[in-house]
């Protein structure tokens, strides 16, 4: 497989990353308030903690990391459920949004598709389809700031630590919860050169400017109407009055399926480098990487029309622990084996 550019994946990694704020499930009752900010900022002080592991290991990036098949089961069980997740909350976003006539198997099914195509196709053209949607992102951010320039209201903004104590720790847990790209790139660093640690550098601030640029714009523009809107940047995206771009809201929801389209085949190639390094066979890898994609859809339609079943699932993921497992332990095990690995190879060389 090529390498890719430690910036391509950076970019790519936050793409996926902001994918999640846009396409949230209504039930996870996140207060988009004042309180957002303080949250947003102490999950991404979470998220660094958590990659100290994950970055000592790729900046070394000898190639030998995550070859146990304990690591790689835990991790590839983890890159399942989000992908299961992903490709759940983006049918239910559609679906609420201008394709709700559409049969719920009929999207996870195309999207399956294209992710099966990616898997095929490698990292670097995911990578470069991951790049020219972020510029359309950013093209429909700059729309939405431009159109909604006239409702923004700064006097909305008000000096808070937080609205609600009590809510704070559940809330910054579940937003730290949804950095899945923690796993996505320990899975991937080292199909993106000798350099990939430095991606972290562009992944980590752009995925967390963009969220608080967009809880601004929520805020300013929205105001007191936050509190019952379930897609707060669609709603935006409506809202928008530019006599070129009058459905600025169809618009959104393209960007939001392709982004959901990268983000699943990250997961699936890295499902597939997992196994690569694990079994060593190209076979065998993209056997299981197809059937974990074939399990993620199945289980997606299920959950598209058993909701209840879906938010237990949810609940799961946003504990923080399936993330922890995956994203922290499996990095400190490996660098703890390394280390020791070191260690007995200097005792036994000859004098």
């Amino acid at each position: 497989m090529n390498k890719i550019g430690w910036g391509q994946l950076g970019i790519v990694l936050a793409l996926s990353r902001i994918f999640a704020e846009a396409a949230n499930f209504p039930s996870d009752d996140i207060n988009y308030g004042m309180q957002r900010f303080t949250v947003i900022v102490l999950s991404y002080v979470l998220l660094v903690m958590a990659l100290v592991p994950v970055y000592a290991i790729s900046s070394g990036n000898n190639g030998t990391a995550f070859c146990s098949k304990p690591a790689a089961a835990v991790m590839i069980i983890y890159l399942i459920m989000a992908g299961i997740s992903t490709a759940t909350r983006l049918q239910f976003y559609t679906s609420s949004t201008i394709f709700d006539d559409a049969p719920s198997w009929l999207l996870i099914i195309f999207v399956s598709a294209v992710c099966l195509y990616g898997l095929f196709k490698g990292l670097p053209a995911v990578s470069r389809a991951g790049v020219i949607i972020s510029v359309f992102f950013l093209l429909l951010l700059g729309a939405i700031i431009i159109g909604t320039a006239d409702n923004l209201h700064l006097n909305r903004l008000y000096p808070a630590f937080t609205d609600n104590t009590s809510s704070l720790l559940n809330d910054v847990v579940t937003e730290f919860s949804k950095n899945g790209e923690l796993v996505i790139f320990a899975a991937l660093y080292a199909d993106a050169g000798r350099k990939a640690h430095r991606s972290l550098f562009v992944y980590v601030p752009v995925a967390l400017s963009a969220q608080l640029l967009m809880t601004f714009l929520y805020n300013t523009v929205l105001g007191e109407y936050l509190d019952v809107t379930n897609f707060p940047f669609y709603m935006l995206a409506a809202l928008s009055d530019l006599s070129l771009l009058q459905r600025l809201d169809g618009i959104d929801v393209v960007v939001w399926l392709m982004s959901a389209v990268i983000k699943l085949s990250l997961i699936v190639l890295g499902i597939y480098s997992v196994c690569m390094r694990s079994f060593g066979s190209r076979k065998v890898s993209l056997i299981i990487s197809s059937a974990a994609l074939a399990l993620t859809a199945g289980v997606s339609i299920y959950f598209s029309v058993n909701t209840t079943d879906f938010l237990l699932f949810a609940g799961i993921l946003e504990t923080a622990l399936p993330l922890i497992a995956a994203g922290v332990i499996v990095p400190l095990w490996i660098l703890i084996a390394e280390y020791f690995r070191k260690r007995k190879e200097k005792r036994v060389e000859p004098a």
